[in-house]
C-alpha cells in the first residue's frame, strides 16, 4: 500500500475514533461554590410561606434550562405568603447539565439556608436565589 494513501486511512480512522470516543464521554456542571448567602430573617417551616418556597425553587430547577438558561418567578399563592425566585446556567453547558446544576443548587440553598426567607448561591455554571421580596 502507498506510504501516503496508509497516512490518510489511518489518519481517517483516528479521526473518526476519535469523534465516536467523544459521543459517550459525558462531562458533569462544575457545582464549585463560587459565592453563597442566606438571609438572617426566617420563615415558619409550617405557614404559607414554606409552600411558596418548594414551589418557587422546584419551578426554577425544571424550567430554567427551557427559558434559555435564565427564568424569574414568583410563587401564585396569596401576598402574605409570597417567593420570588431566579435561576441561570452558564450558556456552554448542556441542557441536562443545567437541570443537574440547578438541582445542586436548589439542595444546596435548601439546606445550607434552611429556614431563611431568602437565599442564593452561585455555582461555577449556575446560580440560583430565592427572597421574601420582589428582586427583578
Amino acid at each position: 500500500m502507498d506510504p501516503i494513501l496508509r497516512m490518510e486511512v489511518l489518519t481517517t480512522f483516528l479521526i473518526i475514533g476519535m469523534f465516536w470516543f467523544s459521543s459517550f464521554v459525558r462531562s458533569e456542571p462544575n457545582t464549585k461554590v463560587v459565592n453563597y448567602i442566606c438571609n438572617g430573617n426566617v420563615y415558619d417551616k409550617s405557614g404559607p410561606f414554606a409552600l411558596s418556597l418548594a414551589y418557587v425553587v422546584e419551578a426554577l430547577q425544571n424550567v430554567t434550562p427551557n427559558q434559555g438558561y435564565d427564568y424569574y418567578i414568583t410563587s401564585p399563592y396569596p401576598n402574605d405568603a409570597l417567593a420570588y425566585g431566579h435561576a441561570t446556567c452558564n450558556s456552554i453547558i448542556e441542557f441536562s447539565d443545567c437541570g443537574l446544576c440547578l438541582s445542586s443548587a436548589k439542595s444546596f440553598l435548601l439546606s445550607t439556608c434552611d429556614g431563611s426567607i431568602g437565599g442564593q448561591v452561585e455555582f461555577v455554571d449556575c446560580s440560583m436565589r430565592y427572597e421574601q421580596y420582589s428582586f427583578s
